[in-house]
Order: structure tokens, then sequence, then C-alpha cells
């Protein structure tokens, strides 16, 4: 009797060790969502606001929910000092420091890094259309990222499952 509860415990654990997995998975992919959401209201606001971008980051960062608030609000702040030098380098600095922790594909990482090589220096035209150039990229991610989450959540589920069975089976 013992070991009969010892080996449900064992595959319940399992199995919920599996599920946090395909927690985590879904999660990528609302962070994902989120920073479309970060860079459609960028493009807005550039394209009708016409504000200082330390301004757009600052109004945009007040409205978002962790981590985009941080990021954008200390790329204002930055971006009011001007100590760090390019805006590039404040971009990416920002980057690496609030959004490499939150599990990004690494490509969309590089991928936004590369975008504020364009934000700080070119003109609004240029600037609108390699922001929608990113927004389509992203959206492609999306749309993949989605299709690889129906998978690999129901992996993680079953993996989960099926591994506390098997170690279950060899502790009884």
């Amino acid at each position: 009797m013992i070991r009969l509860a010892g080996a449900a415990l064992v595959v319940g654990a399992a199995a919920l060790m599996g599920e946090v997995k395909a927690g985590e998975v879904r999660e990528q992919y609302t962070r994902l969502l989120g920073l479309q959401r970060v860079i459609c209201s960028l493009q807005g606001e550039m394209g009708y606001a016409r504000s200082h971008l330390g301004e757009i980051f600052a109004r945009i960062g007040a409205q978002e929910e962790e981590p985009y608030k941080s990021w954008l609000l200390e790329l204002s702040r930055e971006l009011e000092r001007r100590k760090s030098g390019t805006f590039h380098r404040i971009w990416e600095e920002s980057i690496k420091r609030h959004l490499k922790d939150i599990r990004l594909p690494t490509r969309e990482l590089d991928r936004l890094k590369s975008l504020g090589l364009e934000l700080g220096s070119a003109d609004l035209k240029l600037q609108l259309r390699t922001m929608e150039l990113y927004l389509e990229q992203l959206t492609r991610t999306l749309e993949e990222t989605r299709e690889e989450m129906r998978t690999r959540v129901r992996l993680c589920r079953c993996l989960g499952v099926m591994g506390g069975i098997f170690v279950a089976v060899l502790l009884l």
C-alpha cells in the first residue's frame, strides 16, 4: 500500500514537472506577444506624436508590464542623461540588462538589437519602415512559435507523465 502511494506521488510529481515545463513554453510565447505590443506602440507613437525617443519610451513604459516597463523606463532615463554614448549602445546595453533573462529566442534578441541601429540615426520614414519590417518578422516568429508551442506543450505533458510512470515501475 505504501509502495502504491509512493508510486502515485512519483507519477504526480513528474506530471507536475512536465506541466511546469509546458508553462515555460507558453510564457515564451506570451513574452513575444508583449514585445510585439511594445513595438507597435513605439511605431504608433513615433508616427503620430513625433516626440523625442526618450519621451516615447517613458510614455509607453508607464503603460507596460514588467519586464518591458523597466526596460523602456531605463531607456528613457539613459537618453535623458546621454552618458553612455550613442543610441545604439544604450539600446543594446539595456536589452542585455533587462531582456536577456526572459527567455526570448536568441534570434529575436539579435533582431531587436539590430533594430536599435536604425532607430537612433535614420530619418522618421526609414525608422517607421524598419519597425514595420521588424514587426513582420516578429509576426512570422509568433506564428512559428504558436505551432511549435502546441507540439511542445503536449510533449512536455506526456513526457512528464510517462517519465513518472517509468520511475514508478522501476521503484516497484
